[in-house]
């Protein structure tokens, strides 16, 4: 049997994040325990109001789930567990529920939870995000990011195309992919892709709504660029509904629900030779480290969610530059940051 108990925290990155719904600097979050005799295995949940999901709901359902999740053994058990939890919503609570039970058992076996998978030690080079902020700003964040190779920039406002322009003069052997976040209509989105083009540009992400599917296919039909949905796939059940209107999928556990279900997502996609980035939320290095298990399996990576904190509450991933490499230490190989 293994004891559950949950802890909110907030996280805060080091400058404001803005995308083109919002610009926050602090994210509510929280820790999942299972506890089973010593060993404690540890997940994140990283609500996201975008898909209607509240951290104090969460951690509401969770305490009233408490005694099914304690009775259930492995984490083959919590998976089939939070599949049947997937009407309730909440892909956010079973990816930290999710990964707890991973961890836990890989703790239990001495095991890193990718070997338990079958995988190879994940060391995958990430980019880094530029959020959307005054011009300026976003140029020295840019500047400031010379460790990476990559970066994402957030697009989806007055003059955005105008600084992906200053941003390929000023660094011009960095690698540029770009996030609307939903936000341009058909016309404008067909404009701004031709000028991406010109630009060289890696991918983009979410062009338009999730809803405007054929939207999308339109918009596929005029550019060479890849166009990778992210709102518009959370698991493998959204795959038929976009069918082939992208050309890949941002799978990030948060919205997948977990371990298990981004692993059949990212499966589903390479059998219909769909490109996979493998992304994240603004996470501490716990929920990053669980995604981080499957970074082998991906096209593109962008595990950079705790490197945007301005103090990251646990520790365990091999950072060098923008090369992430997972823990050989049993389960997720995280554990809590030591003091500052």
């Amino acid at each position: 049997m293994a004891y559950v108990s949950t802890r909110p925290y907030d996280l805060r990155t080091a400058a404001p994040f803005g995308i083109a719904r919002r610009t926050q600097g602090e994210f509510e979050r929280f820790v999942i325990e299972l506890r089973q005799g010593d060993l404690v295995g540890l997940g994140e949940g990283a609500p996201n109001a975008r898909y209607g999901e509240q951290r104090q709901r969460d951690l509401d359902l969770l305490a009233a789930l408490a005694p099914e999740i304690a009775d259930l053994e492995g984490p083959a058990a919590v998976e089939t567990f939070c599949q049947a939890l997937a009407a309730q919503g909440g892909p956010a609570l079973r990816a930290g529920l999710s990964a707890a039970a991973w961890d836990l058992a890989g703790r239990q076996a001495g095991e890193p939870v990718w070997r338990m998978l079958g995988l190879g030690r994940p060391s995958v080079r990430t980019s880094y995000t530029i959020a959307l902020g005054a011009p300026e700003d976003m140029l020295a964040q840019a500047r400031a990011a010379s460790a990476f190779g990559t970066l994402k920039v957030k697009l989806g406002f007055d003059g955005d195309l105008e600084v992906a322009r200053r941003l390929k003069l000023a660094l011009p052997e960095t690698i540029f992919r770009y996030d609307v976040n939903e936000w341009w209509d058909r016309e404008r989105a067909a404009t701004a892709l031709m000028v991406l083009e010109d630009l060289d540009a890696e991918l983009v992400e979410q062009p338009l709504p999730a809803a405007d599917v054929e939207g999308a296919a339109w918009l596929k039909e005029r550019t060479r660029l890849p166009l990778l949905a992210d709102e518009a796939v959370l698991t493998v059940d959204d795959l038929d509904a976009v069918g082939d209107a992208y050309d890949g999928v941002v799978v990030k556990l948060a919205k997948a629900g977990g371990v298990a279900s981004a692993f059949a997502l990212i499966s589903a996609c390479t059998e219909l030779s769909l490109r996979v980035l493998l992304g994240c939320m603004v996470e501490s290095s716990l929920g990053i480290a669980a995604g981080l298990q499957l970074a082998g399996l991906a096209d593109y990576v962008d595990l950079d969610g705790a490197l945007l904190l301005a103090q990251d509450p646990f520790e365990g991933i091999e950072v060098e530059g923008d090369l992430l490499t997972a823990s050989e230490e049993p389960g997720l190989g995280i554990r809590s940051a030591a003091p500052a």
